[in-house]
């Protein structure tokens, strides 16, 4: 019989890594000299340039000040990051449009074809500027360090030689302070050097509120809504081998760290299809509170077996 193991960023923040989404908030303004006390200011849209490539290029700097400006707006807390992913499937370019000047034409009138332009243009820049939030990501994700982590002897106790791994972390904690085998392990994600998944799971379609509101702008703002999703689909794809390895000599489960956040569920679902009813889910009793709300979420993805908690 085997045990899986589904780790999410608790389990680092556990082992005292700085890898929550307000350590990379903090990242940003340490590394681009963001002035955090004038996040409350007007939003300003980075001007965009021709780099020595032939690329168009912005300031860093004041690209890091923008998105931090309103990334901020769409968290739950906004002085606080805890939602980073799913808040860039509800971003808000409003005040960013509202910066454009209105267009009249001779008689007086809102001039639509010149609106129609500027809205293109804004979204022109909007489509240069927001990417960054990726390669800013992944620049913070490979300068973590795996250095002093004390290893946790109850979960260490967990672990058998064949036991199955699947995690939603960047870092290689698993590997470097439990020795498990890198074939046991899926970094459904990506990990550090290597490339990373990131980006929200809001499907919806916006299409219609953005053509109300910046008309000529909603291709393109659909494009980048596009761009900033989360290709679940194709992670699950990419490792299926992993997913081929669990059966039926399943028979307990563990999540440490792991939210259920419900872009990653359809991990949930494919693992609850190859499970026996016999089956018993282990949730860490940390999370008591929220217990309930994780069992729901587990049966509604096809979860026949039974639950308990366990410490570690």
């Amino acid at each position: 019989m085997k045990k899986i193991f589904i780790i999410g960023n608790g389990f680092d923040t556990a082992h005292g890594l700085h890898t929550s989404y307000e350590d990379f908030r903090r990242f940003l303004c340490d590394q681009y000299i963001v002035d955090e006390e004038m996040n409350d200011a007007i939003v300003t849209i980075p001007e965009v340039s021709i780099g020595p490539k032939g690329d168009l290029v912005c300031d860093e700097d004041e690209v890091a000040d923008f998105l931090i400006k309103i990334i901020s707006v769409a968290e739950p807390n906004s002085e606080y990051w805890s939602e980073l992913e799913a808040s860039l499937g509800r971003l808000d370019y409003s005040e960013v449009f509202d910066l454009l000047p209105d267009e009249f034409d001779e008689d007086g009138d809102l001039d639509d074809w010149k609106t129609v332009y500027n809205n293109e243009d804004m979204a022109s820049t909007l489509m240069v500027v927001v990417p960054y939030i990726k390669e800013f990501f992944t620049e913070w994700i490979n300068e973590i360090e795996l250095c002093d982590i004390e290893v946790k002897r109850g979960f260490q106790k967990l672990v058998g030689e064949s036991d199955l791994f699947l995690t939603f972390n960047y870092t290689e904690t698993l590997e470097a302070c439990y020795a498990i085998k890198e074939e046991n392990i899926c970094h459904i994600h990506g990990k550090q050097g290597k490339e990373i998944l990131f980006g929200h799971g809001n499907c919806n379609q916006h299409t219609d509120e953005y053509m109300r509101k910046f008309i000529g702008a909603e291709d393109m703002l659909d494009e980048l809504d596009s761009f900033l999703r989360k290709d679940t689909k194709s992670a699950l794809k990419e490792h299926s081998s992993f997913f081929e390895k669990i059966d039926q000599t399943v028979d307990a489960i563990y999540t440490v760290g792991f939210s259920f956040g419900d872009v990653d569920l359809i991990y949930i679902k494919e693992i609850c299809k190859k499970l026996s009813d016999k089956v018993v889910w282990y949730l860490n009793n940390y999370d008591s509170s929220k217990l309930p709300i994780y069992q729901s979420k587990i049966r509604q993805c096809g979860f026949k077996g039974t639950f308990d908690t366990f410490s570690g």
